[in-house]
């Protein structure tokens, strides 16, 4: 059997191939992919910037599926609508016995080790696959996957309803955040980018403050909402200057959440951490994050549709990055439908 799928072979060279599709196994599922969203890190390994990227490989770990064939035994059922968590981990290590499998060190991402969604069909394991019921669009499910990376971020930095929160660079993750921390009863929230497009975004979805910090001191907007800072403050920029604006926003004793990675060693003075005796907590990935992101979106307190601006089909996958690498302006979460 036949499957067409997107390949990036090397950094910039990506090709839509037909590949021969393997029979299922034991504990698997073979899943016709109706929607796949294109990530930052999609953009970083067809750049060859992604530090863990294997080639070639296809890419594509923001998945809605249809479930075509399942193995003997399973509570899934051919024509049932899943989500797809893309992370396998070994099951046998430290942090996997101690229920933390996104720090196993043996992690692998779909679409970034192994082979990932942007196919028309693909063969998952079924421990990554959650049912989908009601009518949520495939747009929405697909977006669980992202949403599951904000509730993460969220929930490491023990957001309660009384949590002021600044987010320095608000694509689409920050987005999201914004929404998460907005359904838990947070606020006031600032939103910084350097997009007035996104920042327009974020007022909708309900950022109380927006700054375009390449027009005005994110830091002085930021004093002015919260003058004793914000008890937390998320990076999903991974700059050097971003780090430093984050301290200078935080409050004394707040957090600090690095959600980017860098992609380069960077420098940070450590002073302010010191004198503000500032907690910094780190988010990879999620864990135990996904039901959470697809009951807020099933409720409509996540609203991924603002942030979803553009629709390709498989062919058209080598425009739909260029146009999103080209023009962030417009661009903000694009679609591939398979």
């Amino acid at each position: 059997m036949m499957t067409r799928v997107v390949r990036v072979f090397e950094p910039g060279n990506l090709k839509i191939v037909d590949i021969d599709q393997a029979s299922i196994g034991q504990d698997q599922a073979r899943l016709r992919i109706e929607a796949v969203g294109i990530c930052g890190s999609d953009v970083a390994l067809m750049a060859g910037t992604h530090p863990y990227a294997v080639y070639p490989v296809t890419p594509g770990h923001e998945l809605a599926g249809r479930v075509v064939e399942v193995s003997a035994g399973s509570r899934l059922t051919p024509g049932q609508r899943v989500a797809v968590r893309p992370t396998l981990s070994c099951g046998v290590c430290s942090s996997c016995n101690d229920g933390r499998p996104n720090h196993c060190p043996e992690i692998q991402v779909l679409g970034v080790h192994l082979d990932g969604g942007m196919a028309e069909e693909m063969i998952a394991p079924l421990d990554l696959l959650y049912p989908v019921e009601g009518d949520l669009s495939s747009d929405h499910v697909a977006m669980v996957e992202p949403t599951a990376v904000a509730v993460h971020a969220c929930r490491r930095a023990e957001l309660l309803a009384v949590t002021s929160l600044a987010i320095i660079g608000s694509g689409v993750i920050g987005m999201l955040v914004i929404q998460v921390a907005r359904a838990w009863g947070c606020g006031p929230i600032l939103a910084i980018d350097r997009l007035t497009s996104r920042l327009k975004i974020c007022e909708g979805l309900g950022a109380d403050v927006v700054v375009n910090n390449t027009e005005e001191a994110a830091v002085d907007r930021g004093a002015a909402l919260c003058p004793d800072g914000f008890d937390v403050v998320m990076d999903m920029v991974g700059r050097e200057e971003t780090l430093s604006d984050a301290a200078a926003l935080a409050k004394r004793g707040g957090t600090i959440v690095p959600v980017a990675l860098p992609h380069q060693p960077i420098q940070f003075d450590f002073e302010p951490l010191y004198r503000k005796e500032l907690r910094i907590v780190s988010s990879r990935l999620y864990n135990g994050d996904f039901d959470i992101a697809l009951s807020l979106i099933a409720s409509g307190d996540v609203n991924p549709k603002p942030i979803i601006t553009h629709h390709f089909p498989l062919e058209e996958s080598c425009n739909a990055f260029a146009l999103l690498v080209d023009h962030p302006e417009q661009a903000f979460k694009i679609i591939i439908e398979p």
